[in-house]
């Protein structure tokens, strides 16, 4: 995705963006708010080593090293001195004070700090003194011990240094007397001067250990005290507020742009156009029932007036060069309006001075005729198809006309001989100069079968032949069903209804795939229910002055889909149309 598409899901999420952005910044204020505080004390420890000798014995290299601050540090934590030091303060466990102390060495120095949380402030100073001093006092212990073992070892190898050498001194002397045996002197004097130069490392070794004893007996002492705090260290309002803002902030974005990539939903013309690639002809307002706006055939103020007028227009701007006759008008699903926007289709064709013949040839769930108030038993387009059952149609007639006069040889079983067959019949005047309905009829048990018979396609030639100027059929959804794909084939031009609080994605990509193997002629789409917004506010100027180019007379007998009876009309001068009242 590009930026340009990032920035659009964010636009599109901002509601939900604002919404993180608030929630978590307020509940971590609120949180801060409502946590009990939290005192921290810390007690400043360091390490002292000194040496008189510029020769590094191992002992004090051990105690000077960078690993001994650390290995001070860790043990300031270990269980005997904390279980040495709860063992002061009642209902104090080792565990619970282990939760409540930290250690943190200084680099490059030889502190380390000790830091003890707790919510009153001068019982955290009094823990953190009394770890420091529990510390020391072991490990002053520890020392101790273990110089007074070295001593221990040390002083046991000089008194057996010196019994030998008591005893090679009583050898020497023996030897050297008269009568003695002198051959032994010389490697009596040897063993005796290995043993005085063992004696004398050893008494230097006990008197450089006794030295250091003195020196570093307590290596480690408090530099600095803990003193009780005057603020707490958590919570901290002011950081924990920011930074639950920055939180929800980034939150937010994260969802707005999981839900962006996610959503299958299309909200917009614009992104009908960018998936479809095929141009949004109109937008119909959805219809509100608390300002009384009708479904079909809106009149005077209603907003869908000058929507229907840019859709009637824009078809006519669909095809310059040959006009279109015949129109599809269907949708990806059921429900999306596609029988109200053909029905407004016709009235507005009409209503420009065109006659209008509205087919309904959706023999599954046919709506046109409750729409415009006609009888269930009216014949319409299924009884047509049947009328058309012959071998051969007839040549066109020279001059347009309504109807075809059927020769006898082509009429359906049980006419009379002599009879010719109009169709008359099957198309009914609702009350709208310019405009027939031919409703459904009785509805077939293979309507795919039926509209892809050739009597469908001798009836489409009928009425190409026709004086009639515009065909609008009304066919049932594209997925799913055939049919509409069938006639889709055969008209001049295809409009697709899209109500777009419903539009998914994945739709648009299967009826796309459906209309382009048909061969389809697609004008364009027909967005419906589109919600009212600051951004579709073009034509409120335009209709608060009322302005309004509706024929004067009567209004139609229609009113939302509602069965009504249509008064007679008369007949536009030219066109023999005999249709049932």
């Amino acid at each position: 995705m590009t930026l340009e598409q990032y920035w659009a899901i964010l636009r599109k999420q901002w509601r939900l963006v604002i919404f993180c952005f608030l929630v978590v910044g307020v509940a971590s204020f609120i949180g801060s708010k409502l946590m009990r505080p939290v005192y921290q004390s810390s007690v400043l420890v360091q390490i002292e080593v000194t040496s008189n000798s510029n020769t590094p014995a191992d002992y004090t290299a051990l105690l000077a090293s960078d690993q001994l601050v650390q290995t001070e540090a860790a043990l300031a934590t270990s269980n005997s001195v904390l279980s040495a030091v709860a063992a002061h303060y009642p209902g104090l466990t080792a565990a619970q004070l282990a939760g409540e102390v930290s250690t943190s060495p200084k680099t490059n120095t030889q502190l380390f700090e000790i830091d003890v949380v707790d919510p009153d402030p001068t019982r955290a100073a009094q823990l953190a003194n009394d770890i420091a001093a529990t510390l020391i006092k072991q490990q002053s212990q520890a020392i101790a011990q273990n110089n007074i073992q070295s001593q221990q070892q040390l002083q046991q190898e000089i008194n057996q240094t010196q019994q030998q050498i008591n005893t090679i001194n009583a050898k020497l002397a023996a030897a050297q007397a008269p009568g003695g045996d002198q051959s032994q002197v010389n490697g009596l004097k040897q063993q005796l001067n290995s043993l005085q130069q063992h004696y004398d490392q050893w008494e230097a070794a006990l008197a450089q250990l006794e030295l250091a004893q003195a020196q570093n007996g307590d290596f480690l002492r408090i530099a600095q005290q803990a003193q009780p705090a005057s603020k707490p260290v958590r919570p901290n309002v002011m950081l924990d507020t920011v930074g639950g803002f920055v939180v929800g902030l980034l939150l937010g974005l994260l969802l707005a742009l999981l839900y962006g990539r996610f959503d299958t939903r299309v909200r917009n013309a614009d992104e009908v156009t960018q998936l479809l690639e095929w141009p949004v002809l109109a937008s119909i307002w959805h219809a509100d029932s608390a300002k009384q706006e009708q479904v079909i055939n809106p009149t005077k103020h209603d907003p869908n007036v000058e929507a229907y007028r840019i859709l009637r227009t824009n078809i006519g701007f669909s095809s310059l060069d040959k006009p279109l006759r015949t129109l599809l008008v269907s949708s990806c699903i059921p429900g999306e309006g596609k029988s109200s926007v053909a029905a407004n289709l016709a009235i507005f064709m009409a209503n420009a001075g065109k006659s209008t013949l509205l087919i309904d040839a959706d023999l599954r769930l046919p709506s046109q005729r409750n729409i415009f108030g006609l009888a269930p038993d009216q014949p319409g387009l299924s009884n047509a198809i049947l009328a058309m059952n012959a071998p051969a149609m007839p040549k066109a007639p020279t001059s347009r006309q309504f109807f075809t006069p059927l020769p006898v040889a082509q009429m359906p079983n049980g006419a009379n001989a002599g009879e010719q067959l109009p169709l008359e019949p099957f198309i009914h005047t609702v009350g709208i100069p310019n405009l027939w309905v031919m409703p459904s009829g009785p509805l077939p048990p293979n309507p795919s079968e039926l509209l892809e018979s050739k009597s469908m396609q001798r009836l489409l030639k009928l009425l190409e032949n026709s004086s009639i100027e515009v065909v609008i059929f009304d066919s049932p959804p594209l997925l799913g069903l055939s049919d509409a794909s069938i006639l889709a084939s055969k008209v001049d031009g295809v409009l697709l209804v899209i109500d777009i609080s419903r539009a998914r994605r994945p739709q648009f990509k299967q009826v796309k795939q459906i209309l382009s193997q048909a061969n389809a002629h697609v004008l364009g789409c027909i967005v419906n229910k589109q919600r009212h917004n600051r951004e579709n506010s073009a034509y409120g100027y335009y209709y608060y002055y009322g302005h309004s180019d509706e024929p004067k007379g009567n209004n139609p007998p229609i009113s939302n889909g509602q069965p009504v009876s249509p008064p007679p009309i008369s007949m536009p001068t030219g066109v023999p149309l005999r249709g049932k009242q």
